[in-house]
């Protein structure tokens, strides 16, 4: 069965995030560059030296499952210079990552945590006992550790068994000090005698609370400088379906800055009753009492001997949903600025950004904030709702992630949000549920605001010493923002695909995401008619791409969209340079990895169903399922060539000039409900190939239903992301 559909349907399909164009608040041009993180990778940390080169450390997975942290430095245009691995080998529990800085020197420090008793360390200060906290420091061209220790201890309550200790946050001083935050439940944690608490947690029958810590190591690794615990014991009770749910409390540290003076300002999430000091913003948990988590901020003194200051920051009414802070920077005067997730009832103040709940219909229990208090944390300066994770396909990234603060005093936010529960300008181009925005140092206003597909940002952060703005996505994604005017792109994806990537395949239709990109009025594709073969011009609306100098078939452009097709002369390549030429400038410089293959499914937009033909020729809907057995159709690309040269680019098929043709690389569906599980029955495929009407790049797959709904699509080594089909 070869099913035929017209082009138009699939240019219907790769345009549905064209808007129109609309002018920007300030003018900053971003340009999206991506960092190699393999398969099945995920980027994690940002940070960037004083000459502005980034360094971005993810976790990947190597070919034989083993998982690694990989550290990649780039030049300040995200152009990769080095990279550099690490790590234990556990397997089910793999090392983590969850803080970096860059010292004076360019040299880089990581924190996180290992249950790896074969962890690399260098010139330790404690040696390895259970599930501990790591530091580690590499120097500033990525060629080895310069030291690497563990921290924590190896007892705690009888009723909790192994001891626990996870490195969270991290600062360094104008020296290279390193401070290291995180959670313990251990008993002989190392603290010093003069620290701020140095009495360890209190276990009972019911286990023993998670502590925090701060601890300061010196730049050379060599020293402990000082540590201290912060926290309380106690149990914590919730109301239960059948009682009471008690346990032991625990005290989190989410992040940690040092103020202007040196100073330690640290902030995380509780249910305990912490120390909180007089005139403090909020002095008592009410909800702590009901099992629910409140934020916490505080400050130490340099040395941790003292707690200048301790609040509470949670709802004014109480919830189940609570509050929990996710970031922390701290602004010139001092004041703490924190972002995270609240239920209703934040104490928004008066000209708040978004001064009420962004959801009225509450079907999302919580949304995003950003609030600032003042240096002696007594006073709320200011505070403002901030999106809702209302409905993003990737629940990993919602409300405020990562939020950083420039000389200019402008606050710098990015994260995850339904974009229409966001406070954007009117015309703002929504690209995707991500965004990174600029809010006014006084929190009413936005400055800036973009937003950009899945995994183009959403995850951390940064402003250089050069004053670029650079925001890291899952896909390894970074995406530079400095000031300026011209063509700005925020994302180049699969055309069937719901995320990013920096990697393509030949023939593989792919959409550009962007501002400024094309004519204010979109275009489609202009056929061009040769003697018996038809194909799709390469120029369009004074709107070119070019693959290593190879113009690419053209299938769409707009003011925020282009829709092109890779080359079959990428075939072969380890990556491929990419230049946009536009009507209002070039975009030049754009590096891409080449895979074979890289397949996905076209899908009806907004859902993870494909657009699909039942056996007997109807569209495939939620009121017309096929039938458990039966054969449908479905389209995807990025399958990889079929008989390299045998049509040109851009072709439509069919052309008597020959018969349709088939993927070099197998094919195969398979039945997704099983992945969990690792194994993958592969189903039925009566033919995968050309598909009649369609431009060379779209293959059709046609399959037999098994009993059970949804799906992956495999070419060679590469799979597609789920998709379902409507089934009875």
């Amino acid at each position: 069965m070869r099913t035929v559909c017209s082009l138009s349907v699939i240019l219907g399909l790769t345009a549905t995030l064209a808007v129109s164009n609309s002018t920007q608040l300030s003018a900053y041009h971003v340009i999206a560059h991506y960092v190699d993180i393999g398969d099945q990778g995920q980027p994690e940390l940002l940070a960037a030296d004083s000459a502005g080169n980034l360094f971005v450390v993810s976790t990947i997975v190597k070919p034989w499952g083993r998982r690694q942290i990989r550290v990649s430095k780039t030049d300040p245009a995200g152009n990769v210079l080095a990279s550099f691995e690490f790590g234990g080998s556990g397997l089910f529990r793999p090392d983590t990552v969850s803080g970096t800085a860059v010292d004076a020197q360019g040299n880089l420090v990581i924190v996180g945590y290992t249950y790896s008793a074969d962890f690399p360390l260098v010139h330790p200060l404690f040696s390895a006992t259970a599930q501990m906290a790591f530091v580690t420091k590499i120097d500033s061209q990525l060629r080895h550790i310069l030291f690497s220790t563990v921290l924590g201890g190896s007892s705690t309550s009888f009723f909790n068994g192994t001891a626990y200790t996870s490195a969270t946050a991290l600062a360094l001083d104008a020296s290279g000090n390193i401070y290291v935050a995180g959670s313990t439940d251990t008993t002989d944690y190392p603290v010093t005698t003069n620290a701020f608490q140095t009495q360890p947690p209190q276990g009972d029958f019911l286990g023993t609370p998670f502590y925090a810590f701060v601890t300061e190591i010196s730049a050379d690794g060599t020293r402990l400088v000082f540590s201290t615990y912060f926290g309380a014991s106690g149990t914590v009770c919730s109301a239960g379906p059948h009682g009471p749910i008690c346990g032991p409390a625990f005290t989190e540290i989410s992040a940690m800055r040092l103020d202007p003076t040196g100073n330690i300002v640290i902030a995380g999430n509780t249910d305990a009753n912490l120390p909180v000091t007089a005139g403090a913003f909020i002095l008592q948990c009410r909800m702590c009492a009901q099992g629910q988590t409140v934020g916490f901020l505080a400050k130490l003194t340099a040395d941790g001997s003292k707690l200048s200051w301790a609040t509470y920051l949670a709802p004014s009414t109480d919830s189940l949903i609570g509050l929990s802070i996710s970031t922390m920077a701290v602004a010139g005067d001092g004041g703490v600025i924190v972002g995270g997730q609240t239920s209703d009832g934040l104490a928004v103040t008066p000209r708040a950004l978004q001064p009420s709940f962004p959801d009225p219909s509450h079907q999302a229990p919580d949304a995003g904030f950003v609030a600032k208090l003042d240096s002696s944390g007594q006073r709320l300066v200011f505070a403002t709702y901030l999106g809702t994770n209302t409905p993003v396909i990737d629940a990993s990234i919602v409300d405020v992630k990562s939020i950083t603060v420039d000389a200019q005093g402008t606050i710098w936010v990015t994260g995850g949000s339904d974009p229409a529960k966001l406070p954007l300008p009117a015309g703002t181009p929504v690209l995707g549920p991500l965004y990174t925005v600029g809010l006014s140092p006084d929190g009413t206003s936005l400055t800036s605001a973009t937003t950009a597909p899945l995994g183009a940002a959403g995850m951390e952060i940064i402003v250089t010493a050069q004053g670029a703005i650079v925001t890291l996505g899952k896909a390894g994604s970074l995406l530079i923002a400095t000031p300026g005017q011209g063509p700005s792109l925020v994302g180049v994806a699969n055309s069937g695909a719901y995320q990013v990537s920096g990697v393509v395949a030949p023939l593989e239709l792919i959409s550009f995401y962007g501002v400024g990109l094309g004519p204010a009025s979109p275009l489609g594709a202009h056929v061009v008619n040769e003697g018996p073969i038809s194909f799709v011009s390469s120029s369009l609306g004074g709107v070119q791409v070019l693959f290593d100098g190879i113009a690419a078939p053209l299938l769409y452009v707009g003011p925020t969209q282009i829709n092109a097709i890779v080359p079959e002369g990428v075939y072969g390549r380890e990556s491929t340079i990419v230049q946009i030429v536009t009507p209002d400038g070039n975009i030049n410089g754009l590096t891409f990895l080449v895979h074979l293959s890289q397949p996905e499914v076209f899908r009806h937009p907004g859902t993870q169903f494909a657009m699909a033909v039942n056996q007997d020729g109807t569209i495939n809907s939620e009121s017309n399922p096929a039938a458990p057995g039966s054969i449908v159709t479905v389209w995807a690309t990025g399958t990889g060539v079929s008989a390299p040269g045998a049509q040109p680019d851009g072709q439509i098929i069919p052309s008597p000039i020959g018969p349709l043709l088939t993927p070099q690389l197998p094919v195969s569906v398979l039945d997704a409900t099983d992945s969990e599980r690792g194994n993958q029955d592969s189903l039925e495929v009566l033919y995968a190939g050309d598909a009649n009407g369609m431009v060379q790049g779209v293959t059709q797959v046609n399959f037999r239903l098994p009993k059970r709904d949804g799906f992956q699509l495999q070419v060679g080594p590469a799979r597609s992301e789920p998709f379902h089909i409507y089934m009875r």
